[in-house]
């Protein structure tokens, strides 16, 4: 439906205005000028950058790991503070923009019971996770490069088994990742 590829648009021309915030984001994560250590823990014991970010909203959290896989970091988000929009709620906070999940939602309740709903459902929701997830990756280059950062680190949606690992842009699963830093 022409709805759902408008948002798509929206979606992606909203995260071409926010790159440079991501890139410096990522910079700040990979400098770590943005970590706070939990205790006994320092720079030195990182060995992997975690980023995920959740179904619904897009929010990014990052963290660090060590070698035995223990969180060595408190996380912290991507994008805590977004400038307040005109076309924004006082309460919303996501990084998705208000508007688009607004009429994402509205275009779900009104169709939900159409026949091909879940295609079209579907077909939407891959092509805004791919263009979010190209959209990170293309942000990770940059802020990889100035940083010249040789760190691992892995990307993927909350709580999932498989991520990307951004060195490589190919899927790895928890296991594997751990196979690296113990072997």
């Amino acid at each position: 439906m022409q709805d759902l590829n408008q948002l798509n648009i929206d979606l992606k021309n909203y995260l071409e205005e926010q790159t440079e915030q991501l890139v410096d984001a990522l910079v700040q994560v990979l400098k770590g000028e943005s970590t706070e250590y939990l205790s006994g823990k320092t720079k030195t014991d990182s060995v992997a950058f975690y980023f995920e970010y959740e179904y619904d909203y897009l929010d990014i959290t990052a963290w660090t790991v060590d070698q035995s896989g223990a969180v060595i970091t408190n996380p912290v988000f991507l994008f805590p503070q977004r400038e307040k929009r005109s076309d924004q709620k006082e309460d919303w906070s996501a990084f998705l923009p208000e508007n688009i999940w607004t009429a994402a939602t509205d275009f779900q309740e009104q169709y939900a019971d159409d026949e091909d709903f879940d295609d079209l459902w579907d077909d939407y929701n891959e092509e805004k996770y791919e263009l979010f997830e190209n959209w990170f990756f293309e942000g990770w280059k940059k802020a990889s490069a100035h940083t010249e950062s040789s760190i691992d680190a892995y990307f993927s949606i909350h709580d999932t088994y498989f991520r990307t690992d951004l060195m490589t842009l190919q899927t790895i699963n928890d296991d594997e990742i751990a196979e690296r830093y113990t072997s």
